[in-house]
């Protein structure tokens, strides 16, 4: 049996299949007797107390494993315990309609869990996985469970489950998990990475696993292609366990490259940046060999909270990043909010098609006092290390003109105030849509540079929502109108004397950074568990063969076959593991 599913954590395993089996928590709904109002409540602030001490554990547990940026994720999960209308609202209900905790906090949590699955933006509603593991970790301590954990193994293991939330990840002994599957989940989950941070071979979203296999069957996890084998036969183990072999070396000789910049064999450098959205992270870019940051998204500034972030407070997150990275380089988006990102204090309502709708620069520029707020943040900032900024979700020349009055307006406000900024301050735009392409020679005539990304490109190009799972096996970057249209928007780049990166999910894959670097791409950036391998990618080719291979694949008809070409031409040089990617 094989299971194709989204390559979650790179590596390979190969054991005996434990299955975790999903977990039933459904506190009854009792009427409660005045005199129990009392000992309800102090149960319930006691589960929360409980939950509090498991999870400060967890986190003290990882950043001792992986660092104080990993460990960040669990920090949210503290916030929610902590959350005060979370408490009010089920003290309120143990008050006056005499529920219990459990069902009333039950409620509560799934109604946040709800609206984040609502939301088309991956990276908000990937963290309601977070809201249900909070919600499972209260419910156990409020009907006396206690903590959940995995059986310790006895021997090396492959655990199949329907969903790991990232505090069961945490607690795996890395010695005897040698790789997991779930059925649901996606590559940016928290789960996902807390496993790649930990060095656990992951494949999820592999639908109908669990139902599928039982405890004792082979399990043979492949974290590169998103792969799941059971039972595979004799030549196909062997196969696997040289792979193993080979990924574990490979592995150990990324180490060595940390310090190595990403150069082809005949000298053409590249630069690989991080995708960042929280200063805390900008650490994170030293640690990982980076050459900078290559997207910090600034969203962060305004969900989630009742007012309008001010322009000190901006400021102050905005020079913390450029500061940590110096002297490399950061680019900042500026907001990219609307549709499914709301802040109701802006008068935003949710709307039927958010990726079509009021979003990115859009809405920036129908709040031109906001927006010239986090424009003068942004430049008193690049005078404490090398900034750049770009705007999301260009499509016409007089949106990004109107963009550009607005920052000559920051300018003139911050001259007159007597504030310093980088009067040289690169000014780029985000190539994202058809729009954007085609009108890529004239956009060049007024950005300093370009940044593709690639996520939004191929959604728009192909009118395809990448997060409709019943479109999954359709999206696909390598269609030749998505390549034609990053090589359209490279070439128009190019003739005006400009840089041009990539920031979607293809620079984090070895095969197709490979290509974007031979369509001419300068910077590619991605997540810190991808570098590594596209570094090593990049080192094991000439610039040369990847411009030629560019070339060819301009040519060709249909994804199938640029995906044979790039197997083609790449295999044998990146080899069977490690760099050899995901597709």
């Amino acid at each position: 049996m094989k299971f194709e599913g989204i390559a979650a954590s790179p590596g390979i395993g190969l054991g005996p299949v434990v299955r975790f089996e999903p977990e039933e928590l459904v506190p009854g709904d009792v009427m409660l007797e005045g005199a129990q109002v009392g000992d309800e409540i102090a149960r319930f602030h006691a589960a929360l107390a409980a939950s509090r001490r498991d999870l400060e554990s967890i986190r003290n547990g990882i950043a001792a494993e992986l660092g104080e940026s990993e460990a960040q994720i669990y920090d949210a999960h503290l916030l929610m315990l902590d959350d005060p209308e979370l408490r009010r609202d089920v003290e309120h209900g143990i008050r006056t309609a005499r529920r219990s905790a459990g069902h009333l906090f039950r409620a509560y949590m799934s109604r946040i869990a709800a609206h984040l699955q609502s939301l088309e933006d991956e990276h908000l509603r990937e963290r309601r996985a977070d809201v249900l593991d909070v919600e499972r970790r209260v419910l156990r301590h409020l009907l006396g469970g206690g903590p959940r954990r995995i059986e310790r193994l006895e021997r090396p293991s492959i655990v199949v489950a329907h969903d790991l939330p990232p505090s069961e990840v945490a607690l795996l002994d890395r010695r005897n998990v040698v790789g997991f599957v779930t059925e649901v989940g996606s590559r940016t989950s928290h789960c996902a990475i807390v496993a790649r941070g930990r060095g656990i071979p992951a494949v999820v979203s592999a639908r109908g696993v669990l139902q599928s296999v039982k405890n004792g069957d082979l399990g043979a996890v492949d974290g590169f292609l998103g792969r799941f084998d059971v039972n595979p036969n004799e030549t196909e183990r062997l196969d696997f366990e040289r792979r193993r072999e080979w990924s574990e070396q490979e592995d150990r000789s990324l180490l060595e490259l940390h310090d190595q910049p990403a150069v082809t064999l005949d000298g053409h450098a590249v630069e690989l940046g991080l995708n960042l959205e929280l200063p805390a992270e900008a650490t994170g870019v030293v640690e990982a060999g980076a050459d900078g940051v290559g997207l910090f998204r600034t969203e962060f500034f305004y969900l989630n909270r009742l007012e309008l972030p001010t322009e000190e407070e901006q400021y102050r997150a905005y020079r913390e990043v450029a500061e940590r990275v110096a002297p490399r380089t950061v680019i900042f988006r500026t907001m990219d909010l609307g549709g499914d990102k709301v802040a109701s204090y802006l008068g935003m309502t949710h709307e039927t098609n958010p990726f079509l709708g009021w979003r990115g620069i859009r809405f920036a520029l129908h709040h031109p006092d906001v927006f010239r707020a986090q424009l003068r943040a942004l430049y008193r900032a690049s005078a404490h290390g090398r900034a750049r900024v770009m705007f999301p979700m260009v499509t016409s020349e007089a949106e990004l003109l109107r963009a550009l009055e607005l920052c000559r307006e920051a300018r003139a406000e911050l001259d007159r105030r007597g504030q310093a900024y980088d009067p040289r301050l690169p000014l780029g735009i985000m190539i994202e849509t058809p729009g954007a392409v085609w009108m890529a020679d004239v956009l060049a005539r007024h950005a300093d540079f370009f940044s593709i990304g690639t996520n939004d490109l191929t959604q728009y190009t192909l009118a395809m929502d990448r997060d409709n799972e019943r479109l999954s096996h359709l999206y696909e970057p390598l269609e030749p109108s998505v390549l034609r249209s990053i090589g359209h928007s490279v070439g128009a780049a190019k003739r005006a004397g400009h840089w041009v990166g990539v920031c979607g999910e293809m620079a984090g894959d070895p095969r197709t950074a490979v290509l974007l670097v031979g369509l001419g791409v300068n910077e590619l950036s991605m997540s810190s568990f991808d570098l590594p391998r596209v570094k090593s990618a990049i080192r094991r080719v000439r610039f040369d063969d990847a411009r030629a291979m560019a070339a060819e694949a301009l040519a060709l008809s249909s994804a199938d076959a640029v995906k044979a070409l790039l197997r083609s031409r790449l295999d044998r040089v990146l080899s069977a593991g490690g760099a050899k990617g995901a597709r």
